[in-house]
């Protein structure tokens, strides 16, 4: 596949340039107890049901959505999911976090490149934790938090944002994600190239692009210096 040279890039945040350190068994088992609802779902059965989740108005709204979905899909008992998401949004130390492997290099690689922006999805307060728990804030030019200043990702809008905050030209923009349906279907249909960085399990799972394959696949982040 052939591509125009990169000029910008800008980057997914969460299970892209870092992830939680806390034992997610141990948060969700937490949240549970607290609002007094049984467990009907494991940490990968709640994930795997956000992906039906397509639009939320913040981050407890995305968990109170999710719950239900995770609920639906596990028959599982629950008449206010909006609880369980408080509860679950409480016992998570978005402070307890730690860089990818490769993600600091990466970022430094791609400042000394060009433009760089981040297009994550989750509410400012929540996200704004994360980057100063890991001092990255300042390493954006721009930062788009969708779900709270535009529709989530998937929707091409959190990407167009981007685009011109940056005065940068799609085709030669590559945005770099782990999730197929949201980062790199999204940033494909809003004309950007596509870098893909799967979390450990999910590397060989292509059928939730809705066809959308990534121009890259990264097997670490330091992966990046090969394109750009």
């Amino acid at each position: 596949m052939t591509t125009p040279p990169i000029s910008t890039v800008c980057f997914d945040l969460d299970g892209t340039l870092l992830t939680y350190d806390h034992d997610p068994d141990e948060v969700l088992a937490t949240a549970f107890d607290d609002a007094g609802v049984e467990q009907f779902c494991d940490p990968t059965q709640l994930w795997a049901a956000a992906d039906d989740v397509d639009d939320a108005d913040d981050d407890i709204d995305f968990l109170t959505k999710t719950f239900r979905v995770a609920g639906e899909r596990q028959d599982g008992e629950i008449d206010s999911p909006d609880v369980l998401a408080r509860a679950y949004d409480d016992a998570t130390d978005h402070t307890d976090v730690s860089f990818r492997p490769g993600a600091q290099t990466a970022l430094d690689r791609a400042r000394e490149h060009g433009r760089v922006g981040l297009i994550t999805n989750g509410g400012r307060a929540t996200q704004r934790q994360k980057l100063d728990a890991l001092d990255i804030h300042d390493a954006f030019e721009t930062h788009i938090y969708a779900g709270e200043t535009t529709p989530p990702k998937p929707a091409t809008e959190p990407f167009e944002r981007a685009i011109t905050a940056l005065d940068a030209d799609p085709e030669r923009t590559l945005y770099v994600g782990n999730s197929l349906r949201h980062d790199v279907a999204g940033a494909r249909a809003a004309g950007l190239q596509a870098a893909w960085f799967p979390v450990m399990g999910d590397r060989d799972d292509r059928g939730d692009g809705d066809g959308h394959e990534p121009h890259h696949v990264f097997e670490s982040l330091h992966d990046l210096d090969d394109v750009l």
